[in-house]
């Protein structure tokens, strides 16, 4: 989605209205509870990121530790870097605080991949 923002030249106030667009589901439900809670003004009026720290305490706790298990799992197959690379950096995107700081995503990555490199 973030790609997607930068492509369409998304600004900082268009992020939240942009995002929320694609909510479906019990995501659209939380959001318009969100709505009733805090108002509309101050809903839309979130920075991006205060939206995905909202989005975290929503997400159940068993679905984080399952992203965290894949991320600490993940592992290179064959030759395919690019695959595993993809997924290295979309995982590392929902578990920040599992590589961070930086040091610490290099060494990650680094494990994962296939001994020949």
């Amino acid at each position: 989605m973030e790609s997607v923002m930068k492509i369409s030249d998304c600004t900082p106030a268009q992020r939240i209205t942009y995002g929320v667009c694609s909510f479906e589901d019990e995501a659209l439900e939380w959001w318009n509870s969100l709505i009733q809670t805090i108002g509309e003004d101050a809903a839309y009026n979130l920075t991006w990121n205060e939206l995905k720290e909202l989005l975290k305490e929503y997400c159940p706790r068993n679905e984080l530790q399952k992203i965290e298990y894949e991320f600490w799992t993940q592992k290179m197959e064959g030759a395919d870097n690019g695959t595993y690379t993809s997924r290295f950096n979309a995982l590392a995107r929902l578990a920040p605080r599992l590589v961070t700081p930086e040091f610490i995503r290099i060494e990650r990555y680094l494990w994962g991949l296939v001994p020949e490199i």
